[in-house]
């Protein structure tokens, strides 16, 4: 049976990032992420003997007609497609492209908008045979598995499916249960490596996930609903394995550590950097971490295995909303964590969101005043976002504050919600605001000419302040 796992082409000429409860255009970060969730899915159907094929149309920069050419040549039985709210429309437009072009073909959706969904994304996406809720690496096994034998779909869990004109939703996965030790490496070798770089120096950099889930109960985020409340790591030797293979095979030797918090077990955390140094391996890698579980002996092991930049979730600068959104930490433990940061000399980046409940013009000042003294080398500004089955999505829903009906618009980049005393259109000003007020620094200025290392990198940082500029009218 053939496979073709498709990263869907860009849509309205936007690179966007569709990787999990991460969504938004490549701009907003300014690198293009490899597509980990297919990489992984292509090796596990691989481990199975099934016949695959991967695309990164954006990556490789396919469009939809050289797409639908491929997709006659390799005949596939199932094609399986990434999703996300900012390219929705865009994806589903393609998908019902094929559908018409190759109707025999099946087509299973995967990511954050059949997660959330359900049912709904099958009744909106009439092109889509399957959806899948939740980590898709178990489900699309199963799923070319039944379909190959010919056998009835009611077992897999976590699966959407049509049936006759009703739309059956299976039991739901057991996240926590999912094994991620027994993943295999994501198929590398069948992505153009080439094309996911940094965007200051150029180099290759690739994403390695270090584990899965989240025990926390931030009001406004999608990860336990999509990888479960149990922080499931992989083996330290396994990741090892991992990056040795990249820097070997690949040569790949800057790295993403991607997971919902590197530091939610410390003592892991400590174990794979002891391992780095151990063995000696000559990596840059960058990571994220809530504020409270650093400590100043994990942050010095990170700092000599190689970490450069380490991202903060410090959300906001006010007790009463980080009390409101449960983000469980304090203005102490925030303040500290920079320090602590700065102290080993690994550079930070803060991230903050504006527009979340109790939030106010005062209080987004505090926040963005706060991320312009504390000695933040960089910062990302987001607006909140009332996703589905999350409990800002039910607050909002419930307080009527949501104000666009266009999930397409559901962009970290973008305002759709007002709260008691913004409407959207403040938040977004707001956030717009931010960007430009943080990175319209001389220091932002003389930081930026330090590290450019060619013309290219000039344009990619040019390319950055275009996008944060005031735009005209």
């Amino acid at each position: 049976m053939k496979i073709f796992i498709i990263n869907p082409p860009a849509v309205d000429k936007k690179d966007y990032i569709r990787e999990g409860r991460c969504m938004q255009t490549k701009s907003s970060w300014a690198a293009l992420w490899m597509p980990l969730s297919l990489a992984y899915t292509t090796a596990v159907l691989k481990q199975e003997n099934f016949t695959v094929k991967l695309v990164d149309c954006i990556g490789e920069k396919i469009q939809e007609k050289e797409l639908l050419k491929m997709i006659s040549q390799f005949s596939p039985a199932l094609i399986v497609f990434n999703t996300s709210f900012p390219s929705i429309k865009g994806d589903m437009a393609v998908a019902k492209r094929i559908k018409i072009q190759f109707p025999e073909i099946k087509i299973a959706g995967i990511g954050m908008y059949p997660t959330l969904f359900e049912e709904k994304f099958l009744e909106e996406f009439v092109a889509a045979d399957f959806g899948v809720v939740g980590e898709p690496e178990w489900v699309i096994k199963n799923l070319a598995q039944v379909l190959e034998k010919k056998q009835p779909l009611q077992n897999i869990k976590g699966l959407i499916f049509r049936e006759g004109d009703r739309i059956k939703v299976n039991e739901s996965q057991i996240l926590g249960e999912n094994d991620v030790r027994s993943l295999p490496f994501p198929a590398r070798e069948m992505l153009q490596n080439e094309a996911y770089r940094l965007p200051t120096n150029g180099k290759k950099f690739t994403l390695i996930n270090i584990g899965r889930g989240c025990p926390y109960n931030c009001i406004y985020c999608t990860a336990n609903v999509y990888y479960g409340k149990k922080f499931r790591h992989r083996t330290v030797e396994s990741v090892i394995g991992e990056i040795e293979e990249s820097l070997q095979k690949f040569g790949i030797d800057n790295f993403l550590f991607w997971g919902e918090s590197f530091t939610i077990d410390p003592v892991y955390g400590e174990a794979l950097c002891d391992e780095i140094i151990k063995r000696k391996l000559k990596i840059t890698w960058s990571t994220t971490s809530r504020v409270d579980t650093l400590n100043a002996k994990l942050l010095s092991k990170m700092k000599q295995s190689g970490c450069a930049l380490l991202g903060l979730g410090i959300e906001s600068y006010n007790q009463e909303i980080l009390d409101a959104m449960k983000k469980g930490t304090t203005l102490e433990k925030i303040n500290q964590a920079v320090k602590m940061v700065k102290a080993v000399d690994i550079k930070s980046m803060g991230h903050f969101i504006f527009g979340l409940p109790g939030e106010t013009r005062k209080t987004a000042k505090r926040s963005l005043d706060f991320a312009l003294r504390s000695g933040l080398d960089f910062a990302q500004f987001y607006c909140a976002i009332p996703y589905p089955k999350t409990e800002l999505g039910k607050i909002a829903k419930e307080k009527n504050w949501i104000e666009s009906k266009d999930y397409s618009q559901f962009d970290l980049t973008k305002s759709v919600m007002r709260n008691e005393t913004l409407s959207s259109q403040e938040v977004k000003k707001i956030r717009d605001q931010a960007y430009r007020r943080f990175y319209f620094r001389p220091k932002m200025a003389l930081q930026a000419l330090r590290e450019i290392g060619s013309w290219k990198d000039l344009f990619s940082i040019l390319n950055f302040i275009d996008w944060i500029k005031p735009k005209r009218k």
